[in-house]
């Protein structure tokens, strides 16, 4: 299977996916730039990172889609209003988005994949809102892993600021968080996540309980995802090295992707 292949039926295996994007953060990192516009409405390459991403997201053949907002809400809502005037869309907001990170930001997303009983029954696609990559990348994921899987970028420099992948002779997950020391690595876990509905509702399980206990609130959502590896839950890692995609945290980062090639 190459890049240029795409999947006959990427969901095959999943459970009627619907997609969960997170966009609720500040990005005081990005700041003079992220001052008055979110991260995700910045433009690159002349299209906004996410124009972008609910493009290729509505093009891998998922046309049910959450944001998890919080900082500039209404910026947001009113963009993919404007932009995508026929796109049903949830809007799911963070009160609390000043003083919580993104695991808090995914536990709000759970109603979202529950069925009248509460129970998750769709299949998750979970996506960061900063991250720039090619519109072949999510169909190449979908083919390439499983139904339980993580996009992983192998290929190039790393640094502390990444979260890290590191991955099991077996192909699967073994660690993915912050840790300082690199040459445990694999690669880096660039925010592009999908799960079954078994284990998206594991995956809330474990949220809620870390956010009750307080720790939860201010963590990443990937120490959920960790949790649930040490207990015995397979992540396959699928390598997304051969595509241009950065996370987008600094301005470096924002100057180095609007010289990246995407749209090719």
């Amino acid at each position: 299977m190459t890049e240029d292949q795409a999947p006959s039926s990427p969901f095959a295996c999943l459970n009627n996916p619907v997609c969960v994007i997170l966009a609720a953060g500040t990005s005081s990192r990005l700041r003079p730039l992220t001052e008055a516009m979110p991260k995700c409405l910045l433009k690159v390459g002349g299209k906004a990172l996410l124009e972008r991403t609910i493009e290729n997201v509505l093009a891998a053949g998922i046309k049910e889609i959450a944001l998890v907002v919080g900082y500039r809400a209404e910026m947001i809502r009113e963009f993919v209003k404007q932009q995508f005037p026929n796109l049903k869309f949830r809007v799911i907001l963070n009160p609390n988005f000043a003083s919580t990170n993104n695991a808090y930001s995914l536990l709000l997303a759970r109603r979202f994949l529950e069925n009248q009983n509460g129970k998750v029954h769709r299949s998750l696609l979970l996506l960061d809102s900063d991250i720039l990559f090619p519109r072949k990348l999510l169909p190449f994921f979908f083919q390439n892993g499983t139904e339980d899987s993580i996009a992983v970028r192998i290929v190039g420099e790393h640094n502390e600021e990444e979260i890290q992948a590191e991955i099991h002779p077996d192909g699967n997950i073994k660690f993915i968080g912050k840790r300082p020391d690199l040459t445990l690595a694999s690669g880096e876990s660039i925010g592009i996540e999908l799960c079954s509905s078994a284990t998206a509702e594991r995956l809330f399980s474990v949220l809620e309980r870390r956010v009750r206990s307080g720790i939860g609130r201010s963590e990443f959502y990937e120490a959920a995802f960790q949790e649930m590896i040490d207990t015995g839950v397979k992540l396959k890692a699928v390598d997304v090295s051969t595509f241009p995609v950065i996370e987008i945290d600094t301005p470096e980062d924002f100057e180095r992707a609007n010289r990246m090639k995407v749209d090719e």
